[in-house]
């Protein structure tokens, strides 16, 4: 009988962690991307135009994803299990404390669009009022974890084509920690791309790993 280490297909290589990243927003109009790595060396490729960055995130928190699912069961004379289950609802959220007050942490905290809103001229001075009706603004979310670097790199990124802001947190100001502004963000599918999450794994490190983690290797 062969020993139990020997059934064991365990490889340490593949285990990751998010040693850094960034989450990146766009409007609704701009492209999507289609491959986020370029070149032999698979290293991550340029952004569509109109992606900016969030910037500073909480460390704590980082990019935090759920999902949430919903089913139906059907029960039957006589079993005792359902004999049929379907998934009725399939929503992934994204939630991200950003730890930069600017333009984009001010719309996505208060749900407006400030492209319009310019300065006072002598002070600088910057105003604007908070929604007040039931507008949703849907937004490009990307978010990019890295692990490793150099020939060691992994990439992880998830696209959320449309993307609305569907809860704030609470902020305190307070003399003993930054200026936050919590949000979550809720992914429905792009009726033109038809779909509401896309996954993305690249980088050198990765493509070394292809065969270890059950691809086929790049040709």
């Amino acid at each position: 009988m062969p020993a139990f280490t020997s059934l064991q297909q365990r490889q340490q290589q593949l285990i990751r962690k998010a040693l850094n990243g960034g989450i990146w927003v766009a409007p609704s109009s701009a492209a999507a991307p289609t491959a986020m790595s370029s070149g032999a060396s698979s290293d991550p490729a340029a952004l569509p135009a109109n992606y900016t960055d969030v910037g500073y995130i909480t460390k704590d928190d980082g990019a935090s994803w759920s999902r949430d699912m919903d089913t139906s069961d059907t029960t039957s004379w006589g079993a005792f299990e359902p004999t049929r289950r379907d998934i009725t609802s399939d929503v992934t959220n994204l939630k991200f404390t950003m730890q930069e007050t600017k333009r984009l942490s001010l719309e996505l905290s208060y749900g407006v669009d400030l492209s319009a809103v310019t300065p006072t001229a002598t002070t600088g001075e910057v105003a604007f009022n908070q929604a007040s009706a039931n507008t949703t603004i849907y937004r490009r979310f990307l978010a990019i974890m890295a692990d490793g670097v150099g020939l060691d790199a992994v990439y992880i990124a998830r696209f959320c084509p449309r993307m609305s802001i569907t809860t704030v947190d609470d902020q305190s100001w307070t003399d003993g920690n930054e200026l936050q502004w919590p949000v979550t963000g809720t992914a429905f599918v792009d009726p033109v791309l038809g779909y509401a999450v896309r996954h993305f794994f690249f980088g050198p490190g990765w493509k070394s790993q292809l065969v270890a983690a059950g691809f086929p290797a790049a040709t």
